[in-house]
């Protein structure tokens, strides 16, 4: 009799989101086994790239004392993608407006903005470069943010661990998905795209096989500072914040990463040009969907 494939849920909480990995397998041995593989590596990035972890080593990127700093294999991988991509935007998505968020924790609007003004003239996509392995920054004052780039990165890197393992899997980070392979019958996996004014309602659901989904969405994180809300998706440019008009942005490609660079873009430049072969939907706040899939 020939042995039948499951489907084997797990969960556990990383980057500070639920994270949820399905994997098909006739063994749930060797689902538990892909599985530990993934949490490692996920929880590995985590603490090499925390933003705010007092010994990660972002930190010691943006506490450097120096402005040009060695770097390992997977930090100069990860910037030349981040770099790629990032010029495809026109400059929208820039890993170093993490400067400014030291800006958001102060007490009244006049402070974060005098703050923002100050610091915004040296930040930019311009004021980092990679050379072998070597970061360098134009000034003293720049801060790397990946917050979001691991995340994506990581999911991509679980969809690899499944790949190379030839198990069919989706793997969903906080709203981040891969999907490798299709489901055992041959079909594609569903994914839900959320309604942006109430989120516990979907608005459409995709087919994805071998593919990265991301959403961005100003619903989803924000500080208040006297009665105006900041965008958890800063821009280093007072002309390019973002478009309220539109909710939110889904994008899917062939990887996480790419989706996810597009999808925050997208947010603060909804007329961005994007590569034909990158599906995009916008929300915007009629709940009109605009979309290319088909087109």
């Amino acid at each position: 009799m020939k042995e039948k494939i499951e489907k084997y849920s797990y969960r556990f909480k990383c980057m500070t989101t639920p994270c949820e990995v399905q994997l098909y397998a006739k063994h749930a041995a060797d689902t538990k086994r892909v599985f530990s593989l993934i949490e490692a590596n996920t929880r590995r990035l985590e603490k090499k790239y925390n933003y705010f972890g007092s010994d990660s080593f972002l930190t010691e990127l943006n506490t450097r004392s120096n402005n040009i700093v060695k770097i390992d294999d997977e930090t100069r991988t990860v910037l030349s993608l981040v770099r790629t991509l990032s010029e495809k935007t026109q400059g929208c998505f820039d890993i170093t407006v993490g400067t400014l968020k030291q800006c958001t924790h102060l007490s009244s609007v006049e402070e974060i903005e005098r703050c923002r003004a100050r610091l915004r003239p040296l930040i930019g996509p311009d004021k980092w470069s990679v050379s072998g392995n070597s970061l360098q920054f134009s000034n003293s004052s720049v801060k790397l943010d990946l917050g979001g780039v691991i995340k994506e990165y990581a999911v991509d890197q679980a969809g690899g661990i499944a790949k190379k393992e030839n198990m069919p899997a989706l793997i969903n980070f906080g709203g981040d998905i891969y999907v490798n392979g299709s489901k055992p019958d041959g079909s594609g996996f569903s994914v839900a795209i959320k309604n942006p004014k109430d989120p516990k309602q979907s608005i459409a659901v995709l087919k994805l096989s071998d593919q990265g989904l991301t959403t961005s969405a100003h619903y989803e994180r924000g500080t208040l500072v006297e009665g105006k809300n900041y965008s958890h998706i800063i821009t280093h440019t007072v002309e390019s914040e973002p478009v309220p008009s539109i909710l939110s942005a889904t994008v899917v490609s062939n990887s996480v990463l790419e989706s996810g660079i597009y999808s925050t873009s997208l947010m603060i430049k909804p007329t961005l040009d994007i590569d034909e072969t990158v599906n995009v939907i916008l929300i915007d706040d009629q709940l009109r969907v605009h979309h290319n899939i088909g087109a």
